[in-house]
């Protein structure tokens, strides 16, 4: 009788044929996410009032937003959402992290962004729209901190969409033409 009920609670063990194991992964984009949070912390307690738009990209391989977001499979939905809720951020980011006394900052920044770009393409065919990976990186940061993060966590999306807009994330041109 016993071993009838750890049966159904434990399962049989049988590892060869993997019936017993879980593999679950609810997050397959998983990176250092510590930096970005300390850049964001700092920038939370730097920056009180946030005004200005970046209109213009420095980025000589960047291709126009729109174009972007194409290549990207960012809906058009997503793409509103960015320009009304975060893109006022932007140029107080590049501020930011352009400042000479935060290089420490930038290059943790940098140091992200090219660790977690390795990890969206890596999992891309995982995510049909680029905006559910927006939304696993989020959710990936807030739950690995048990969501007791000290800054207001909307920073976190105005950073991601910051790194997408900023063409640190993502595709930036078409691999094929």
């Amino acid at each position: 009788m016993f071993d009838k009920i750890r049966q159904l609670v434990f399962g049989s063990n049988n590892l060869v044929a993997s019936r017993d194991i879980n593999y679950y992964n609810p997050h397959p984009i998983r990176f250092y996410e510590k930096d970005i949070k300390e850049v964001i912390d700092c920038f939370s307690q730097e920056v009180v009032e946030i005004v200005g738009i970046v209109t213009e990209c420095n980025d000589f391989y960047r291709p126009n937003i729109e174009e972007k977001n194409e290549l990207n499979n960012l809906t058009h939905e997503y793409f509103e959402h960015i320009k009304s809720n975060s893109l006022i951020y932007f140029e107080k980011i590049s501020e930011f992290l352009n400042d000479r006394r935060n290089e420490i900052f930038l290059s943790k920044y940098l140091t992200t962004a090219r660790e977690l770009n390795n990890k969206i393409v890596s999992n891309r065919t995982d995510f049909v729209y680029f905006d559910k990976i927006f939304d696993a990186v989020y959710s990936y940061i807030v739950e690995k901190d048990n969501y007791n993060i000290c800054f207001d966590k909307e920073l976190i999306w105005v950073f991601l969409h910051y790194m997408y807009w900023n063409c640190d994330i993502g595709v930036k041109y078409d691999k094929t033409s």
